[in-house]
């Protein structure tokens, strides 16, 4: 059995005067700070584009990437709406948490059937919001070795779909229009099960289209595949009509790696990558080369999301923030009509690439290849009506010749 060494892109503390913990040492959960925080060169964002929302962190202008993608067109209060499905590959993630227990995707045949049985015959029994890969077993929080540590799948999965309008913690661009598919394809034991095996995540690969996910989100690497492995991946993201059709949302490391490594090496046409945006529009320093193709930059620096107990909420930085939040941002747009009912080539056709890689709204040119004149910046603008638009939309304006006023007061710095 060939191991495969999965890596979290980006992660670490940001120590700074953001950091989100209580000082009376309660859960942050509890008591999140509403003030306006300042976190490196980042200043609050304010005033928001929606202020009915009343997520305190967006509130007080603290969730400056959200208006960065303009991901308050992605939000609604259509209860018709039917939300993207989002499998989040990750280490599990504490789905008990105020921002994600009710964002979860439901097996309704699990929910409604008998605790003990495969109610749907798909080979797991009480799969009701994912499955355990490292396990075998559909607990998919954090367990052993894993409690008490930093849960990057948390994380990720509150910047994909953070509940919005619950009067505490964070939104995300994905609040309204995503529904989180949590698989745990990673542990906590090193050596043991620290390390993606591909046999473990063929089989993540195969659930998660069979149960209806249409975007997957990796906010990991790693640089040695399996044939099988690569078959999986070609027919979920490349093959024309594959009844397993979905878009790879994809990592770009930033620490310096010489390649990208998978799946964002991968060249196939349904793959979208994160490439992430630091400082003043500008890539952030060390990102990897990325293969041509569907490159959209999106925010990777003093990001808030959700932590395990007691802290709560966290801040990181990193190319894995970018993944989630882009991410989050597609399953908004899917969403919403008038998109909601294209298939995953249609969207990826028509919005990803004839719309979102158009704009003229683009990261200044990085110092390398391929990333010479920059990359398209991700935002929800294929949203804006006349009555409903966001700053970065009114002002769609190249930033290496001006910069919009949400641009200049959003400016955060990758510290590395």
């Amino acid at each position: 059995m060939t191991n495969i060494s999965a890596r979290g892109v980006g992660i670490r503390v940001l120590v700074c005067v953001c950091l989100v913990v209580c000082a009376s040492g309660a859960p942050a959960q509890s008591s999140f700070p509403c003030q306006s925080l300042t976190c490196s060169t980042l200043t609050p964002s304010l005033p928001v584009d929606d202020p009915n929302t009343n997520d305190c962190a967006y509130r007080a202008g603290n969730l400056w990437w959200v208006d960065y993608v303009a991901g308050s067109l992605t939000w609604s209060n259509t209860a018709a709406r039917k939300p993207v499905i989002v499998a989040v590959f990750d280490d599990g993630a504490y789905i008990d948490h105020e921002e994600l227990r009710n964002q979860l995707w439901t097996n309704e045949a699990e929910a409604r059937g008998k605790g003990g049985v495969d109610d749907d015959h798909n080979g797991y029994v009480d799969d009701l919001h994912g499955w355990n890969f490292v396990d075998d077993n559909p607990d998919v929080s954090p367990s052993g070795e894993c409690r008490g540590r930093m849960s990057h799948g948390t994380l990720m999965a509150s910047l994909i779909a953070a509940q919005r309008n619950n009067g505490v913690g964070i939104a995300a661009a994905g609040s309204d229009g995503a529904r989180l598919m949590i698989l745990k394809i990673v542990g906590c034991r090193p050596g043991i099960d620290d390390q993606l095996d591909p046999r473990r995540l063929v089989r993540a690969l195969d659930y998660a289209t069979k149960m209806g996910a249409r975007i997957l989100s990796f906010s990991n690497h790693w640089y040695t595949s399996s044939p099988e492995l690569d078959r999986a991946f070609e027919e979920i993201a490349d093959r024309p009509n594959s009844p397993s059709a979905a878009i790879v949302v994809a990592s770009v490391p930033n620490k310096g790696e010489p390649t990208a490594g998978y799946p964002a090496a991968y060249p196939y046409r349904r793959i979208v990558r994160a490439i992430p945006i630091g400082n003043d529009d500008t890539i952030s320093p060390g990102t990897s080369p990325a293969p041509i193709g569907l490159n959209l930059g999106a925010p990777s620096a003093c990001v808030i999301g959700a932590a395990p107990p007691p802290e709560g909420y966290r801040v990181e930085q990193g190319s894995s923030n970018s993944t989630a939040i882009l991410a989050g941002l597609l399953a908004g747009i899917w969403s919403s009509p008038p998109y909601a009912k294209l298939s995953v080539d249609e969207f990826v056709a028509g919005v990803v690439r004839g719309r979102m890689s158009g704009t003229p709204r683009r990261s200044k040119p990085g110092s390398r290849p391929p990333y010479d004149h920059g990359v398209p910046l991700a935002d929800a603008c294929v949203l804006a009506t006349n009555e409903r638009s966001a700053r970065v939309c009114r002002s769609q304006e190249p930033t290496g010749n001006s910069f919009n006023e949400l641009q200049r007061h959003t400016a955060g710095r990758d510290i590395r």
